[in-house]
């Protein structure tokens, strides 16, 4: 990719007033019911063109619709760069060179669209070390997921700094808008560490590798096929970070101080 690396600050992530919404409820607190309004998330039907023609459609929490397209194209190998990305109401334009042909596009379990085919593998020398794994966890809390619950948040740290936070109604989302963020500024994914709140099956394993992003660090679990394609492709796949533990699933090489 023709990137350059930039020290930026970390993304305003969220207009999320455009993502909340109000619901009534009744509460059940201390042995009584009451009337409650409560914060709950909105999804949004979002249609998404890549150089004019009709590429998926995406559930999505209705902000970073710039980052989401950009990150969707990149993270499915569809592009290496991305030139516009142009944005009215639920429609998202994205116009690249495209590098490969849109392959067909898989439902998960979470609700993401994935083709989870991949076009590269990774070749990145960075490392972490294990109090930067935590230091990726303890950052993937999201306002919108305070307010209401109901988000996934993934981050994106280089060079051990925050560069941004996205958070989503969909884990698949969440991934392609911090991708999406440093292709639209010009940061380098191969110098990146990815950190979610979502499991890291096939689907989302990928987008990674796409973007060029050599480690992965969740809080949840992953799949046989997940460590499978990671493997294969060269990512460092880092899962169930819980407290003071974590397991190394793949390429332990580029975690520093492993004492096995």
């Amino acid at each position: 990719m023709d990137l350059m690396l930039y020290t930026l600050p970390m993304a305003k992530i969220e207009f999320i007033q455009d993502a909340l919404t109000t619901s009534e409820a009744l509460r059940f607190t201390n042995g009584r019911f009451s009337k409650s309004d409560e914060k709950v998330c909105r999804e949004e039907i979002v249609h998404l063109y890549l150089n004019d023609r009709l590429l998926t459609k995406l559930v999505a929490s209705p902000m970073q619709y710039r980052e989401l397209g950009a990150g969707f194209v990149i993270s499915e190998g569809l592009a290496e760069r991305i030139d516009d990305v142009t944005v009215e109401g639920n429609t998202i334009y994205v116009y690249a060179q495209q590098a490969a042909e849109s392959a067909e596009y898989i439902t998960e379990s979470s609700g993401g669209s994935s083709s989870g085919m991949i076009r590269k593998t990774i070749d990145s020398t960075i490392a972490i070390d294990q109090r930067e794994v935590f230091t990726v966890i303890n950052e993937i809390v999201s306002e919108l997921w305070e307010k209401t619950g109901g988000a996934h948040c993934s981050v994106l740290f280089s060079q051990g700094e925050l560069i941004t936070k996205s958070s989503d109604v969909g884990r698949h989302n969440t991934v392609d808008k911090v991708i999406g963020y440093a292709i639209l500024n010009r940061i380098d994914p191969s110098s990146c560490v990815l950190g979610c709140t979502g499991r890291q099956p096939v689907g989302m394993v990928s987008k990674a590798i796409n973007a060029g992003i050599p480690i992965i660090v969740t809080k949840a679990a992953t799949t046989y096929e997940g460590i499978a394609l990671a493997q294969k492709a060269g990512l460092t796949l880092i899962c169930r970070v819980k407290d003071d533990k974590f397991c190394v699933y793949t390429h332990p090489q580029r975690v520093r101080d492993l004492d096995v």
